[in-house]
């Protein structure tokens, strides 16, 4: 055996894609491990405090680990865990929050309830972003910019692997230089949207019109490099909220990737705000969590920095005859500051993965009665409640779900109350 392979008895996984061993009380961090695994580790980085190694060999497996169901697990980075049963996952991803709130949130003995599954485990996205390079598309290595061409994705829906071909199609006929595609489920078939890294021109647009015609599976298309934006077609996609209710968003506008789970999500959010009147909804998209409050009555005020999803929502609630829900494309720190404390009973906040940290100032001087907190991030999170403790808000309940199974992400719902 090398110098450089251990023999490691596999302790728990981390948030991220690592799972953590100890050799003689030093750390050591392994990807595509499972809890319980005793392996064969190489090592392939020292760092000051830990070890970074791979899987070599399983000599004893965890009563967890199962077939992964793609064929590139563990080449692809886009998954990290399907080598996991689900209750595995989740028993993990429950551990990651508890560990989180202690560690960074500094709670004691938090209650944090199972994490709830809230889809099918496979085919449950719809959408798929792929990489670009060159006129390549695919997913990146773990940890690596090298690309990963794929046939197929078994988190995605069947529709968007159907359309694989075209997206490739798609991105050697455009000129401009590609950061990335995407695929999205669309009624009838899918929408493409083309990230370029420069500004795109006419031949584009021919091109795309092309694609078109020859993909009539292919509903519409956007080429945008973030300032100009060409759409040709109808690159509608509809997301439901909850039944009876769905929304109408372009292509390029972010909504939650997994329909069925998004629901319990919207769910589990309209249930902790109750029947508050007054609801100030931060970063809210395109709608999500304002029209299904807006649809019980409740008036809703939304902040969102896209113009764009701040056009759909608005679309959105004029369609549905929802006038209790009005909306504003500005800085949510900028529009914090500009509010009266006590205008709003309870606010809502989905913010991006690195967290609410520059508006906490001026939400906490909202003095808000409740905050409904939505994070993708258990560690961003946990910052963020102990800043706001210190303004006095208290932690109360925790929902958390499963809204991307295969993968260490968990969402996070937190009700904070003003003490």
């Amino acid at each position: 055996m090398s110098t450089d392979a251990l023999v490691l008895d596999v302790e728990r996984l981390t948030y991220g894609p690592d799972a953590l061993a100890r050799c003689g009380g030093q750390v050591v961090f392994l990807p595509y491990a499972a809890p319980g695994d005793r392996v064969v580790a190489e090592v392939v980085a020292r760092r000051r405090g830990h070890l970074r190694a791979r899987v070599a060999a399983v000599l004893a497996p965890s009563p967890a680990r199962v077939a992964p169901a793609c064929p590139v697990f563990g080449v692809c980075g886009g998954c990290q865990w399907q080598h996991l049963a689900l209750e595995a996952q989740r028993e993990a991803k429950r551990a990651v929050v508890i560990e989180q709130l202690r560690r960074v949130a500094g709670l004691r003995d938090p209650a944090v309830p199972p994490v709830r599954p809230a889809s099918a485990p496979l085919a449950y996205r719809s959408r798929i972003t792929l990489a670009a390079e060159g006129r390549r598309l695919g997913y990146h290595r773990l940890r690596s910019h090298a690309l990963v061409e794929i046939d197929a994705c078994p988190i995605a829906e069947p529709v968007l692997a159907a359309h694989l071909g075209a997206a490739r199609a798609f991105a050697a006929a455009l000129r401009a230089p590609l950061a990335r595609v995407t695929i999205a489920a669309a009624p009838g078939g899918v929408a493409l949207v083309a990230r370029t890294t420069a500004r795109p021109g006419p031949a584009d647009r021919a091109a795309t019109e092309r694609l078109l015609v020859a993909e009539p599976s292919v509903r519409g298309a956007v080429v945008t490099d973030g300032a100009v934006r060409l759409v040709v077609g109808d690159p509608t996609v509809r997301a439901p909220l909850e039944p009876g209710l769905e929304i109408e968003v372009p292509a390029d506008v972010f909504t939650q990737v997994n329909p069925a789970a998004n629901q319990l999500l919207v769910a589990t959010v309209v249930g902790l705000v109750g029947a508050a009147p007054r609801v100030l909804d931060l970063y809210c998209g395109a709608g999500n969590f304002a029209l299904p409050l807006a649809r019980r009555g409740a008036r809703v005020h939304g902040v969102e920095r896209a113009a764009a999803a701040v056009a759909a929502a608005r679309a959105n609630a004029a369609r549905l005859g929802l006038a209790g829900a009005t909306f504003v494309a500005a800085n949510v720190t900028t529009a914090l500051a500009a509010a009266p404390a006590g205008s709003a009973d309870v606010v809502v906040l989905d913010p991006p993965r690195a967290g609410a940290a520059p508006a906490l100032g001026a939400l906490a001087a909202l003095r808000a009665p409740r905050l409904v907190y939505v994070s993708c991030d258990p560690a961003t999170l946990a910052r963020d409640i102990r800043t706001l403790a210190a303004h006095g808000y208290r932690l109360g309940r925790l929902e958390l779900l499963d809204l991307f199974p295969q993968t260490y992400h968990v969402e996070t719902v937190a009700e904070l109350q003003l003490t």
